[in-house]
Parts: C-alpha cells; sequence; structure tokens
C-alpha cells in the first residue's frame, strides 16, 4: 500500500506552491542581481522543482545549473543536475555564485553543506543563503506554531495528530549563532543583511502592507534592532564571501 503523503509534499504539488516559487523568485532576484551580472556561473543548491532556477536564469540572462538529489520532485529539467548538495558535482573554484534558499535544515550536516558550497566556489565568489529560524513561531513547512521548538518525538506526534504529516526527522533548524557559527567555521566571510533585505523588500517584492510594522520596528536602536532580528526574526538573509586569499596558518606559533 503507498505511503500517504504529507501536507507538504501535496503543497508542492499545487498552483499556489508554483506562484509562491515565482515570488520567491522575485525576491532573489531583487537581492542577488548584483552578483548575477556579466559571465557569471552560478547554480541553485537544492533547487527542488527548479522552477526558482529556470525564473532566475530567464531574468539575469546568465547561466544557472540546478542540483537537486530527488530526481521525482524536478518540474523544469533543463540545466538541472541530480546530486547530493555535500558532494557538489561541480569542479573546485569552478562557480562564481551559489544560491542556498532555505536549504540548511533539510540536510543532516550543515557544516558540510557550508564547506562543500566554499570548494566550489572562486576566490571572491559569493553565496547567498536564506535561513529560518527553529525559533518562528509558526513552522513554515507545515504551518503549525511552535512545531521546530519541540523535540523530535514530540513533533512527529504533533504532525500526526493534526494530520499535518508523519515524523519530523528531516528538518533541522539552527538559532542563530550555531548556524553563523557553521559558516565561518567553512571559511566565510558572513554578511548579515537582514535588515537591509527587509528594507529592500518592503514595498517591492512583499507589498507595502508590511511597510507600516516595519516602520515601528525600525524606531528601534540599531544595537537592539540587531540583537531582535538575530533573536526573534523568523528568517535571516546573508551573503557568504570566500576570500581572495585562504588565512595564512604557516606562521602560527606552536
Amino acid at each position: 500500500m503507498p505511503r500517504e503523503t504529507d501536507r507538504y509534499e501535496r503543497f508542492t504539488a499545487t498552483d499556489e506552491y508554483r506562484e509562491g516559487r515565482l515570488r520567491k523568485a522575485r525576491v532573489i532576484s531583487h537581492l542577488c542581481a548584483p552578483y548575477l551580472t556579466g559571465d557569471c556561473r552560478a547554480v541553485d543548491l537544492g533547487a527542488g522543482t527548479g522552477i526558482i532556477r529556470k525564473a532566475l536564469e530567464q531574468t539575469s540572462g546568465n547561466t544557472i545549473f540546478g542540483l537537486e538529489i530527488d530526481g521525482e520532485f524536478i518540474v523544469e529539467t533543463e540545466r538541472m543536475v541530480r546530486g547530493d548538495v555535500l558532494r557538489i558535482p561541480f569542479a573546485s573554484e569552478s562557480l562564481d555564485f551559489a544560491i542556498l534558499n532555505h536549504l540548511y535544515e533539510h540536510v543532516p550536516d550543515a557544516g558540510e553543506l557550508f564547506r562543500e558550497t566554499y570548494r566550489v566556489l572562486k576566490p571572491g565568489g559569493r553565496a547567498y543563503v536564506t535561513a529560518g529560524s527553529r525559533h518562528a513561531i509558526i513552522e513554515p513547512h507545515y504551518r503549525l506554531p511552535f512545531l521546530s521548538w519541540v523535540p523530535k518525538g514530540v513533533a512527529g506526534a504533533y504532525l500526526r495528530v493534526t494530520h499535518r504529516g508523519h515524523s519530523y526527522e528531516g528538518i533541522r533548524f539552527l538559532t542563530y549563532r550555531p548556524l553563523t557559527r557553521l559558516m565561518r567555521a567553512a571559511g566565510f566571510i558572513v554578511h548579515d543583511v537582514t535588515e537591509r533585505a527587509i528594507d529592500d523588500l518592503i514595498g517591492t517584492a512583499w507589498g507595502v502592507r508590511w511597510g507600516g510594522i516595519w516602520g515601528a520596528v525600525r524606531l528601534i536602536p540599531a544595537g537592539a534592532l540587531q540583537g531582535l532580528l538575530r533573536a526573534g526574526s523568523p528568517q535571516w538573509f546573508f551573503f557568504l564571501e570566500r576570500p581572495l586569499r585562504a588565512p595564512d596558518t604557516s606562521r602560527v606559533p606552536r
């Protein structure tokens, strides 16, 4: 007897999901436009259906590859490669730009994901990362309050009782400090652009209805606002930069 699909799997087959992917592509295109220029060679890691990859390629005019491990999930097949983001099938230092759009929570080793991303980027290359927080009040996949806060066993029971799914074992959200620590440990310079991204997206991709709320939040002093976003934002926006030269450790005293 075939396994019953869960809410998230059913949702990915809907027109609403496709429209959501196209809106997400407009957000990524808006924020990443300075990097998707010229002869930029880019990859969308964990590209899923390939809808975002295709939309970004059409908007930017650049060649963008997509990497997705689940072949059955792929809808737009052009320039989509089947493969594991923990073993990216591209040569070292061969890419200019990488997109990690809500990806880290779906892999068993987020540290390895960032190390592999670092490996395939050229020195000076960048990666765009959108990352959800473990402390988001509404969990983004199953739309249940506090789902990502509770232990895995409790989360699985929560899904079954609400008829939203069967297990929460495959999703691993982190909080801000552990996440950025993994990025830096991979060798990246981490640029947190959450505040600027929200500024840019209010009134453009997200619509003006959020403007009043964000306007009130922006009245908080800068240092306190940064702390609030790190602790309380449901998602963060980062650009990761591979340095032009690796740190010189040969002269470190023994």
